[in-house]
């Protein structure tokens, strides 16, 4: 690895990694391993030994530390030192069991003392260890976890090992923190609105959503609604997130039925909305600021609150009624109402509790009360919704038992609201654009609201996948699409790279990493063109040959609009539908001036994906470094990790051959004779790399060729010229009289699969170092 990599990638000191590039590297394993771990330790009064002795003596015991965490840790561990006296190990692929037990060995190892001025001298550590899955593994949270369990530990009375749990994390979630955090998010508006789909019985169509609101915190995660609606309740914020939940479903649906869709929305309301003296005008008001159809909004009220003043109820929901709007009795069954109060309340639907739902074909049997339940609304005529349907038997009965609509989890948990719409909603959406009537000005400036709005949440991403991940939820909200994709040029122009998001199962998103030839994609027109191009059925006018592969995916419409950056158009914006004729200019503009808009924001993005993979390039030899093997290595999928990093497709086949190449008496070379050597070897190597040949400088001296794919031939060409080149080097330098412009190349080979890389890869370097050099073996020297 050249001087100049080594300084940006390792701590100074320990030679251990950096913090950034620990967190690059951890961020990058975490996602593709089953389980991760995170050893944060941090030595105890580490401040007294710079105190009572020198610097110096503090860097040795640094050092030291350093080497003993290093001879612990399994070898495709990550060991970083974090701070002055801090360092880190990430481990992969253990449990929290061996996880603890290594940070037992590394307690152990960093407490035995150390020889200081002929004194023995002990520093020991408090040690916090963070274990979780794969899934929704996040590199910061565990080491925040990780670092707290490291504080309890020292605050324990030091030198011990504490371990991060799920447990501690809600222990930290007392009623005062969660109201603090719940101020803070409604002032964010972090809270989200999911939907439940209402099934009807009968058809088995989705008539009806109910509202639920859902709280993912930057530290802690997605916290339940049990944790934060009874602290909001019990203090002044469930009015404002009751009028904030309504406020937003009814911009929801009113977006929704802009698009062509209708889709009742029912929204809980607590008891103190309900007890508000105005809360049938702010009803009002919502329904006349977002401009919902007030029969597509029901409200849904317990049965206790209804009961607990039934003359004010009476006259509140009879004001509500007025609106237009639809009243539910929510949790029927569990409350004390009797049939004459039930009779003046002006209702259209009662909804059956989850707990007598839940009885059905159980051993406590409910069968006779939810009959009983239905047989009583059918009575009054009134709608019946049974909550919390979880099973087959379950909904059987209810169907048998002529219950209107169902819902749970068996049609469908909670989702946000993009997901609802292009899951539930099968029929072909109605045309959109302009109608007669509408609010030109009031259009333009909700569209320049929207433009503003997505282009500060991209601001807020500046990693590609991420930012690909979250625009489709900001794009529906204005032009309905099934999958999204970011389509960027490679350097070499060759291949379309893709950066795809999917909205729907049934046509699943590109995975990471594919490429397309740019003469087959749109963006080779789009790139000479510098104008959108609009498709409005493929199947039966394709305009590029993608369009082939797209139409049997299932896409029917599609949009590309160009990426900028200055003049040059870098990449391409898609949306594509599986409905055919559903775009139309107007879509076409929106898209262009979102690109326009988001432009930078996803070159900066880009740039960063380069130069990560910069970071892999050793700036001597333009070769792959050390650590680009190391992270192959211990890829689990290594063919998706070549081609996100080299930015090119690469064969199915997981055959492979080693070369190993070696500079002779290397390490006794003046550094520039050296460097200028190994630029020479590279040179001379790049001039016969094929496409799937891989260069790798390992060390000072050492390069290894890894070539994919059948590749005896390509070894066997690439020895030959290697051996006339280095011919070519001896004979000038002969005719110069100078021997540092010649060099001898140790050569070892082998063969076999990906998944035995390291074997190959020591096998390789063995057979060089055993094997004469390789101008000397072709020259019949000894």
């Amino acid at each position: 690895m050249g001087y100049e990599s080594i300084a940006v990638n390792r701590d100074a000191l320990t030679n251990l990694l950096s913090r950034s590039q620990f967190l690059l590297a951890v961020g990058t394993h975490m996602p593709s391993v089953s389980s991760s771990s995170i050893v944060f330790i941090n030595l105890d009064r580490f401040r007294q030994i710079n105190e009572n002795f020198t610097y110096a003596v503090g860097d040795a015991i640094l050092q030291e530390i350093a080497r003993r965490i290093v001879r612990h840790v399994p070898t495709e561990s990550l060991v970083s030192r974090f701070s002055g006296d801090e360092f880190v190990v990430a481990c992969f692929n253990v449990d929290s069991d061996a996880a603890y037990t290594l940070a037992q060995r590394i307690l152990q190892a960093v407490a035995e003392p150390h020889q200081v001025e002929n004194k023995d001298v002990v520093v020991t550590a408090s040690i916090g260890v963070a274990t979780q899955p794969s899934e929704g593994a996040l590199c910061e949270r565990a080491l925040m976890l990780a670092e707290s369990a490291a504080k309890r530990a020292k605050d324990g009375g030091r030198n011990q090992v504490c371990i991060s749990s799920p447990a501690v994390s809600e222990e930290m979630l007392t009623p005062l923190i969660v109201e603090t955090m719940l101020r803070n998010a409604l002032r964010n508006k972090d809270l989200e609105i999911y939907y439940q789909p209402k099934i009807q019985a009968k058809s088995m169509q989705v008539v009806g959503a109910e509202a639920l609101c859902r709280w993912r915190h930057s530290e802690f995660g997605e916290i339940p609604p049990h944790r934060f609606i009874p602290v909001a309740e019990s203090s002044d914020l469930i009015l404002p997130i009751d009028e904030y939940v309504l406020r937003a479903v009814c911009e929801q649906g009113a977006r929704w039925l802009q698009d062509g869709y209708r889709v009742r929305m029912s929204v809980n309301v607590s008891s103190r909305q309900f007890g508000q003296p105005g809360f049938p005008e702010l009803v009002r008001s919502i329904l006349r600021d977002t401009k919902m159809d007030p029969s597509l909004l029901e409200l849904e009220i317990t049965e206790r609150t209804a009961m607990h003043d039934v003359d004010r109820a009476v006259h509140t929901l009879t004001e509500l009624r007025n609106l237009g709007v639809r009243i539910a009795i929510d949790d029927f069954g569990i409350g004390y109402s009797s049939l004459s109060y039930l009779m003046r309340f002006p209702v259209h639907t009662l909804k059956i509790d989850r707990s007598f739902t839940a009885g059905i074909q159980s051993a406590v049997n409910q069968n006779p009360v939810i009959g009983a339940i239905i047989s009583l609304a059918k009575s009054l005529n009134l709608n019946v919704v049974a909550e919390g349907v979880e099973t087959v038997q379950q909904f059987d009965f209810l169907r048998d038992n002529k219950c209107d609509e169902i819902q749970g989890y068996l049609f469908g948990e909670p989702v946000p609201p993009t997901s609802f719409q292009l899951t539930a909603f099968e029929s072909t959406p109605q045309p959109r654009g302009f109608h007669p009537g509408q609010d030109t000005l009031a259009l333009q400036l909700a569209e320049y609201e929207w433009l503003e709005r997505v282009g500060m949440a991209a601001l807020r991403r500046r990693d590609l996948g991420e930012l690909v991940s979250a625009l489709p939820d900001f794009i529906v909200e204005r032009i309905p699409c099934d999958r999204f994709s970011i389509e960027l040029a490679s350097e070499d122009d060759r291949y379309c790279l893709i950066h795809e998001a999917s909205m729907r199962d049934d046509i699943p998103a590109r995975i990471v990493g594919t490429f397309v030839p740019t003469s087959k994609s749109g963006l080779s027109f789009i790139r000479k063109t510098r104008l959108p191009s609009l498709c409005k059925d493929i199947l039966k006018h394709p305009e590029f040959p993608e369009d082939y592969t797209l139409s049997a995916e299932g896409i029917r419409s599609i949009i590309r609009v160009p990426l900028l950056h200055g003049q040059d158009v870098y990449g391409m914006f898609t949306l594509q539908s599986s409905h055919p004729d559903l775009y139309n200019d107007n879509d076409r503009r929106l898209l262009q001036r979102l690109a326009s808009r988001l432009g930078s924001n996803i070159y900066a993005a880009y740039q960063n994906e380069q130069q990560r993979r910069n970071a892999y390039i050793d700036p001597t030899t333009r070769c792959f470094t050390r650590g680009f093997l190391s992270a192959l290595m211990l890829s689990e999928d290594p063919l998706t990790f070549l081609e996100q990093v080299c930015h090119r497709p690469f064969p199915v086949s997981t055959d492979l051959s080693l070369l190993f190449l070696s500079i002779v008496d290397f390490e006794r070379l003046p550094f520039d004779e050296g460097e200028q050597a190994m630029d020479r070897l590279a040179e001379l190597l790049r001039c016969d790399l094929g496409e799937y040949t891989l260069p790798i400088r390992l060390n000072s001296g050492d390069v290894l060729l890894v070539v994919l794919g059948d590749a005896a031939l390509v070894i066997a060409h690439l020895k030959r010229q290697l051996t006339e080149q280095l011919h070519v080097l001896h004979a000038r330098a002969e005719r110069l009289g100078d021997p540092t412009q010649a060099f001898d190349v140790r050569v070892g080979e082998a063969t076999g699969s990906l998944a035995n890389l390291n074997d190959l890869y020591l096998a390789s370097s063995r057979q060089a170092m055993e094997l004469p050099p390789l101008c000397l073996r072709q020259l019949g020297r000894p």
